[in-house]
């Protein structure tokens, strides 16, 4: 199963880890907009499901084993928190378009979409992203930051 990482899971990035011994397909980006903001008291970035808005994204595309995805299931706290949907990829190397899961924020505050919309999620973006491991155990919950429970 081919997975498309945009965050804090591409290579260089604080949860890189879980991809590494992973079959690293290449650098890809959506086909469609969507809008990737960085957002909570953590500074995380969300792929929002609002399809036709934002920008292509560019992220990297990974060919995953069902235990693997399990894996990033769990960071992505799947499917509680984010929605594992399908979306065209289009790959940087020969623009090959390929159909793969990704990891979206469906149930989002509509304030969400004023944040400024990234293309990629960088180094000069992660600056202030906070770890799971580094968060006080008391303050670990983003979700009210960015979730709308009554959609």
């Amino acid at each position: 199963m081919f997975v498309f990482v945009y965050g804090t899971m591409k290579k260089g990035f604080p949860n890189s880890y879980l991809l590494a011994d992973v079959n690293f397909v290449g650098e890809a980006q959506t086909v469609d907009k969507y809008p990737l903001i960085v957002a909570s008291r953590f500074n995380i970035p969300y792929l929002l499901g609002a399809k036709g808005v934002g920008n292509q994204i560019i992220g990297e595309v990974y060919d995953v084993t069902d235990s693997q995805l399990k894996v990033l299931d769990t960071l992505e706290r799947y499917p509680e928190f984010y929605n594992r949907i399908e979306i065209p990829i289009e790959l940087a190397i020969d623009s090959k378009v390929i159909s793969c899961s990704t990891y979206v924020l469906d149930r989002y505050k509509d304030s969400l979409l004023q944040c400024k919309m990234l293309k990629s999620y960088s180094k000069d973006s992660s600056m202030l992203y906070l770890k799971p491991c580094d968060r006080s155990t008391q303050t670990t919950d983003h979700r009210d930051d960015v979730m709308d429970y009554s959609k």
